[in-house]
C-alpha cells in the first residue's frame, strides 16, 4: 500500500471512532454527568435530587453506585475514543511528516 493509502484509511478509522464517539459524548453529557452530579454522598437513603434538567433523581443506595458505575465506564470510553483519535491524528503526521 501507498502512504496516501495508509492516510485514507486511518482518516476512514477516525471517521468511524467520531461517529461512536459524538453520540456517546452528547448522552455522557445530557444524561450521565447530571444524574451523577445531582445526588451528593452525604445524602441519607431515599432522598430525592433533581438534576440541571428539573428531573427527579431517586438517591438511594443502589442508584448511586449504578449511576457511579456507569459515569466511570463512559468516562473511561470517552477518554479511550479521545486517545485513540489523538493516536490516528499523530500516525497521520508523522506519514504526512515522512512522505516530504
Amino acid at each position: 500500500m501507498k502512504q496516501a493509502d495508509y492516510i485514507q484509511l486511518l482518516k476512514i478509522i477516525a471517521v468511524l471512532v467520531l461517529f461512536i464517539f459524538i453520540p456517546a459524548l452528547l448522552f455522557y453529557l445530557g444524561i450521565v454527568v447530571p444524574e451523577y452530579c445531582a445526588c451528593d454522598k452525604t445524602m441519607y437513603e431515599g432522598q430525592k435530587g433533581v438534576d440541571i434538567w428539573g428531573d427527579i433523581v431517586y438517591c438511594d443506595g443502589e442508584s448511586q453506585d449504578f449511576a457511579e458505575a456507569f459515569f466511570q465506564l463512559f468516562t473511561t470510553v470517552l477518554l479511550g475514543c479521545l486517545a485513540l483519535l489523538a493516536f490516528i491524528r499523530f500516525l497521520i503526521y508523522r506519514i504526512k511528516k515522512n512522505n516530504k
